[in-house]
């Protein structure tokens, strides 16, 4: 395969999920420790958006893992074969830390216990600080070059293993969140293989389902970018 595709990956899209997840992150331990110890219903409300955050960012990781490490290790092995290697460490580095969060998620959920959500609010924070290490490099390192080794059509794949594995309903509270991040040709470029119905009402229903997802979450603490 010749090494410049002539339609290669655009990773716009890609750039933009990797700011959301950095944000969210960078939120998420004052949003716990905003908790008052007790408060069960608040908790839930809170575990529930980071369960969401928590999910995307699995598949997301699961589409790479499946779908983009492999074919860049059999396109370009001499130009990358170190940074993948470190890219699937971070990954299972990345994946552990998130196993150690839920965990922690599921007790405190229901609980609402202050000692439990200070274990869960450093957990988040050593999370996002080596998930921001790890999109750092993916980003110098792989998404200024992988245009030259994967097609838009496979891009567009890896793009659609996450956003089809979340649940259903949750589709307009991603899409809109992604959607706060991007500029309108990015977020055509987000829905140009959806379906045709979801590609005219998402620009739609997406901002207002993550409006309404957003003040139930942070409510009037939340200030935007």
């Amino acid at each position: 395969m010749p090494k410049q595709q002539k339609h290669g990956a655009d990773v716009r899209d890609m750039l933009v999920v990797h700011e959301s997840f950095r944000q969210e992150y960078d939120r998420m331990p004052a949003l716990v420790r905003g908790v008052t110890p007790g408060d069960t219903a608040r908790a839930k409300t809170v575990a529930g958006h980071i369960e969401l955050i928590e999910t995307f960012l699995h598949l997301h990781h699961k589409g790479e893992d499946e779908l983009l490490w492999p074919k860049l290790a059999e396109r370009a092995p001499s130009d990358l074969a170190a940074v993948l290697t470190l890219m699937d460490e971070q990954h299972v580095e990345i994946d552990t830390l998130l196993r150690g969060t839920s965990t922690l998620l599921a007790s405190w959920r229901l609980n609402a216990d202050p000692a439990v959500g200070e274990q869960l609010a450093d957990g988040l924070t050593e999370l996002g600080a080596r998930l921001t290490e790890h999109l750092a490099v993916e980003e110098r390192e792989i998404l200024t070059i992988v245009d030259r080794y994967i097609t838009e059509k496979e891009w567009h794949r890896l793009g659609d293993h996450a956003i089809n594995g979340l649940p259903k309903r949750q589709l307009p509270v991603i899409f809109g969140m992604l959607a706060a991040h991007a500029e309108p040709e990015v977020v055509k470029l987000m829905l140009s293989t959806a379906p045709l119905v979801p590609r005219l009402i998402m620009p739609l229903l997406g901002p207002r389902a993550y409006a309404s997802h957003i003040k139930r979450v942070y409510g009037s603490r939340y200030k935007g970018d």
